[in-house]
């Protein structure tokens, strides 16, 4: 898990501070991954269609298999031409995987 600093609008506290830079980085982390080869699947949960040029690089390029998983009813992240398993999700399975634990 990477955690990122948060960014604080001038008009904080009236706009939220906002994580930047994740998208960058499961991009990055995806292709790197995938490339290695040192694991055998590699899950990829967001709806953010940015990251579907780093999808198709990983599925070319890559030596992992790559799946997708977001929440039911949403964008699901598509590469012209190949298919990947995709796991959609709910409520319910948000609720049975909560982690509970104050950290």
């Amino acid at each position: 898990m990477h955690y990122r600093s948060l960014r604080y609008s001038p008009r904080w506290p009236q706009e939220p501070a906002r994580e930047k830079g994740i998208d960058v980085l499961l991009a990055v982390e995806l292709v790197s991954k995938a490339m290695n080869g040192d694991v055998d699947v590699l899950l990829c949960a967001t709806h953010d269609t940015d990251l579907e040029p780093a999808l198709e690089m990983a599925l070319t390029k890559g030596k992992s298999k790559i799946e997708t998983a977001g929440w039911w009813g949403g964008r699901r992240l598509k590469v012209p031409g190949r298919k990947t398993w995709h796991t959609a999700l709910d409520g319910a399975d948000f609720v049975h995987c909560r982690d509970r634990k104050q950290y």
